[in-house]
Formats: C-alpha cells, sequence, structure tokens
C-alpha cells in the first residue's frame, strides 16, 4: 500500500481490525468485509482474531514487561488452555527466530528485535491477515533485514494474507503481488500488479509524489536516454540480467570505465582550516559505567561547504556525536572545536547562531504556538513568546517566503503540533535554515516521508550547502548517502570504523556489513553486473549509472516504441 503522506494508509489499516469505527471516532461510511466478517458488526476481539495488526513502532502496542508475556497477553484474553498458551509463544517466537527469548525484558532488545517480537505477540493468535504499517521505518539496515527476511518467509508460505505499507520498495518488491495507491485525498488513486503499476503508471505515481523502487527508477532512466532494456524488470537480480541483455551497454560501461580518469585531488585536508573539528571525542552519560562510554575516541574534521553521513547501526552512538558537536550535550572541554573555539567554552547564544541541530523528533524542538512564531522565534530568539510582534518589516517578509515555499502560509497562525509529520518535518529544518548558520546538523530528516517530501528537504539541505555551509546529517538511507554525502563516518559500538568518501565505503563489502548497514540498490545492481558481464563497480546512483551509460551523449526518447510494459 502506497501513497503520499497524510493520504490516509495507517487510517485504511484501522478499518481493516474493527480500530474504525469501533474504537477510534470518526464519520464512517461504507462497508469492509476481512475473513468473511463485515467490520462494523463485529468487535474488536473477534477481529482481532482473524486480523493482526502491526504498528510502525513497537512500544505502541506493547502491554507488558517481558518478551513471553507480551507474546501470552493475546492469547490468555481468549481464555486459551496453559498448554496452548505454551505451545503459542514457542511456536510464534521460532517463526520470528528468537526462541530463547522468553525471559528478556523488553526494554532490553534492540529496535528490530522488538519489531519481530509485536509480530510474534500477533501471530500467536494465529490470525489471517497480517497488515504491518511500515515496520522497518525505525530500524537500521540490519534490523531492517531482519524484518523483512521474516516477512518474506511468511509470504512465502502462503498462510497469511499479507497488507504491507512501506517505503523501501526495493527491499520487498520480489515477493508482493500486487500494489495499492491512495491519493492526496484518501481516494484510491490506482491499483494492479505490481509491474504493470511500476512501468504503466510510473508518471502518475511519480506525480503523486510516491516512492518507487530505484531498480525501475534505473531502467526508466535509461530507456528515456535510448536505450532498450527488455522486459519489466524489478527485483536486483532481473535488473542485472535485463541490463546485461541490452544491446550496447555492456560495452559503453566498459569504454566509460577506460575513459574515466580520477577527480584531480583536493587540497589536503590537513591543510585546510576545518570548520568543525573533534578529536578522540570520548563521552560517558551521567551515571554510566565509565568503563562502557558510548563513544570512544571519535576524531573527525569538518570542511567548509561539505556534506558528513553519520552511519551506523542503532545504538552506535550516532545522536549522541550529533549532540555533542551542536552543544545539546556539553562535550569535555578541548574536544570539540567550532571555527577554532572550543565549544565547551562558548556561550549557548553564540553558538546557536552558528549551528542548527533539528531533532529526529521535530515535536522535541518546538516553542512557539503558531507555524509563523516558531520560524519568528529563530530569528528573535531574544523575544520569546513576542518574537512575531518584534520582528522587522524585513524579518517578516523572511518568514512569509519560508511560508510560501514549505507550503504553509494558510497555516500561518496554526499550532506547529497540529500540523501533519511530513509538515512538521519541513517546519523544523526551516526553522534552522532561516538563521543563515555555518552547520546544520539533521537527525533522520527524511524518517517517514514521501518521495516528494523527502526531495524538497534534501533540496533545502543541498541550498544551505551551496551558500557555503556544512551538513552533519545521521541517516540509515544509503540512497540519501550514495546522492548527497562527500564524507561519511561509520560508526560501531562507538568507534569510528571508517571516515571517507561513501563510493570507497561502499567498495568494501566487508565494512559495510561489519557495521550493519547495507548497499544502495543500485549499488547492488552494479555488482550484480559486475559479475555477470564484467562491467564497472561503483556505480551507487541512478545519476551515476545513467552518466556511465551516457546519458548525455544519446538524444532522450530517440527509437522508443511500445516494448511492452507500458513504457513507450
Amino acid at each position: 500500500m502506497l501513497g503520499p503522506s497524510g493520504s490516509g494508509k495507517s487510517t485504511l489499516t484501522l478499518c481493516l481490525d474493527g480500530l474504525i469505527p469501533h474504537l477510534v471516532e470518526g464519520d464512517y461510511s461504507g462497508q469492509v468485509t476481512v475473513a468473511g466478517l463485515v467490520v462494523k458488526d463485529n468487535p474488536v476481539h473477534v477481529l482481532a482474531q482473524r486480523v493482526g495488526l502491526v504498528f510502525q513502532d513497537p512500544e505502541a502496542q506493547f502491554c507488558t514487561l517481558t518478551v513471553e508475556d507480551e507474546i501470552a497477553f493475546g492469547v490468555e484474553n481468549l481464555c486459551r488452555a496453559k498448554e496452548d498458551i505454551e505451545v503459542a509463544i514457542d511456536k510464534s517466537l521460532a517463526t520470528v527466530g528468537l526462541s530463547g527469548f522468553r525471559k528478556r525484558s523488553l526494554t532490553s532488545l534492540s529496535g528490530g528485535e522488538k519489531q519481530r517480537v509485536a509480530l510474534a505477540s500477533v501471530l500467536a493468535l494465529e490470525p489471517q491477515v497480517l497488515v504491518l504499517d511500515e515496520p522497518s521505518a525505525n530500524l537500521d539496515p540490519q534490523g531492517t533485514a531482519q524484518v523483512f527476511g521474516l516477512v518474506r518467509r511468511l509470504a512465502a508460505e502462503r498462510q497469511h494474507t499479507i497488507v504491507i505499507i512501506e517505503h523501501k520498495l526495493d527491499e520487498l518488491i520480489g515477493w508482493i503481488d500486487s500494489v495499492l495507491v491512495l491519493g492526496e485525498e484518501g481516494r484510491l488513486l490506482l491499483t494492479g500488479e505490481k509491474r504493470a503499476v511500476f512501468y504503466q503508471q510510473a508518471d502518475a505515481l511519480a506525480a503523486a509524489g510516491v516512492w518507487r523502487p530505484q531498480t525501475v527508477e534505473l531502467v526508466q532512466g535509461l530507456r528515456e536516454a535510448g536505450w532498450e532494456v527488455p522486459g519489466c524488470p524489478l527485483t536486483v537480480e532481473e535488473t542485472a540480467s535485463a541490463l546485461a541483455e541490452t544491446p550496447g551497454l555492456v560495452d559503453r560501461l566498459r569504454a566509460w570505465e577506460r575513459e574515466e580518469t580520477p577527480a584531480s585531488q583536493t587540497a589536503n585536508q590537513s591543510e585546510v582550516e576545518p570548520l568543525l573539528q573533534a578529536t578522540e571525542l570520548t563521552y560517558v552519560y551521567p551515571g554510566s559505567d565509565p568503563a562502557a562510554p558510548v563513544l570512544r575516541e571519535v576524531s573527525l574534521a569538518l570542511p567548509k561547504g561539505s556534506f558528513l553521513a553519520v552511519v551506523g547501526a542503532n545504538g552506535a552512538g550516532k545522536s549522541t556525536l550529533l549532540s555533542l558537536l551542536s552543544g545539546v550535550l556539553r562535550p569535555p572541554r578541548g574536544r570539540v572545536f567550532l571555527e577554532g573555539w572550543d565549544v565547551a567554552t562558548m556561550a549557548p547564544r553564540v553558538l546557536t547562531a552558528k549551528v542548527g541541530h533539528v531533532f529526529q523528533n521535530p515535536e522535541h524542538q518546538f516553542v512557539s504556538d503558531t507555524v509563523a512564531g516558531e520560524l519568528a522565534y529563530s530569528l528573535r530568539p531574544d523575544a520569546g513568546p513576542r518574537a512575531l510582534a518584534r520582528l522587522t518589516r524585513a524579518q517578516r517578509g523572511l518568514v512569509d517566503v519560508w511560508l510560501e515555499r514549505l507550503g504553509l502560509s494558510a497555516l500561518a497562525e496554526a499550532n506547529p503540533f497540529s500540523l501533519s509529520h511530513g509538515q512538521k518535518r519541513r517546519l523544523s529544518v526551516a526553522a534552522m535554515l532561516i538563521r543563515g548558520q555555518s552547520v546544520l546538523v539533521l537527525d533522520e530528516p527524511t524518517l517517514g516521508q514521501d518521495e516528494a517530501q523527502a526531495q524538497l528537504l534534501m533540496a533545502m539541505v543541498e541550498e544551505f550547502r551551496a551558500r557555503g555551509g556544512s551538513v552533519i546529517m545521521v541517516t540509515h538511507d544509503m540512497r540519501l548517502v550514495a546522492e548527497h554525502a562527500d564524507l561519511v563516518l561509520v560508526l560501531r559500538e562507538g568507534r569510528c570504523e571508517y571516515l571517507g568518501g561513501p563510493q570507497a565505503l561502499f567498495g568494501r563489502e566487508d565494512l559495510v556489513e561489519r557495521a550493519g548497514l547495507a548497499m544502495p540498490p543500485v549499488g547492488r545492481v552494479s555488482a550484480a553486473l559486475r559479475v555477470l558481464a564484467n562491467t564497472p563497480t561503483g556505480l551507487h546512483t541512478v545519476e551515476a549509472f545513467l552518466r556511465a551509460a551516457g546519458r548525455n551523449l544519446r538524444g532522450f526518447g530517440e527509437g522508443l516504441g511500445d516494448r511492452g510494459c507500458g513504457h513507450a
């Protein structure tokens, strides 16, 4: 199930298990029938035995403190015999690969383990339908792989009908059967078999701002450039095979590799005065074991105008590092320097005038009761709640410009907490950008965003960088890393495992795996094509692949006819 943010995807899932209309207030019309039951005519406890719903945040549905109690909770409410409950716990834990976790505290689990426990608690009820609402949204690449591997296995067994809302389409495209897309107003935009939807309806998906598989974007880009890619490939393996069979493409890629010369070397970073620098940064939270710091001797130098991506598994220390670099956490004296000044000695008003920090949850940084006031406060933090009234004419004009750009002019007087998640995220980023700081620190800025909103956010960030600003971004999205970062810092258990360019990182598959990361989908296509036809490595983005394929050397659309799948 796809659709732009706010199109009603999660609301539709609540209609499948009876939370709507029985528990969630609102106007309800029409009819939903699931597993032979009319939803509005059956109570939630009956529907829950037919439909299992797993939320985006597993903690939102936990009712107990331990793994076995959480899984037993639903079955106990069905008044099953004790021995049957024991069997259900063991069977569901084995299904999700967590045998031996019965006595574990839920708080001790990783994000991926929590998501699997949530799924196990639903599977214990033996539902006919599984509904998964963005199960990987809060997971690192390793946790995502675990959850998707489990759901892939369940899909292959064909014991459940599965409905899934998910943005990471390349990870699941091989085992879904059909696609349903909602439009902005909650109406059905289109539905159909997956190849027909992604190829024949590509323009409609793009117009709606809906994520598409990167494999499809690559194939369509090549076709627009004149390459006759056969078939309608979706998976990495299918796409690599189709590219290997594309007349002349492999030869063109080999020629590009011969023609490509190393880019001229930039000045040695040791000879450039860094804008922001951390030296052997070690940090222990108050009250924690001094022998187990969350960060261990991390060093980095951020040149002006650069884009640093900070990646790693959940718990690696990424958000802590951002908080230390921005001054949200006070670093040890002499370990973090901004423009040569020790951050630990800088007054907060001086530091925040130079560094903007955008939290993963935008609500954690809202301070005003209106959208316009939020932007005004960034310009006049000294004026507090009266910031909007204290703006100069030029500053008020700047606020109006940003409201228009964000598409929030009509909501200028609305409370920031009343906005959609995508609107909140855009507002939180703009509240930092409007100040014209030197460094922008972002924690998972595109989390839960549709394609259009993610592109808008990253365009705003890139414009900030083009004006000379430096960007530090924590993300689990390796596509963003490949497309935007010129430096990547890999953290593993609090230590710096790698600091360098993204292309060199993705060329080290052992490091990517060891750090719990994942190759971008196009990078996996490139690696598979390398095996099939000895083509270049390092083509980790759609743009890089098209450039290597000679996108600028051939006319767009030349010689294209009806080759099936509706891509003419």
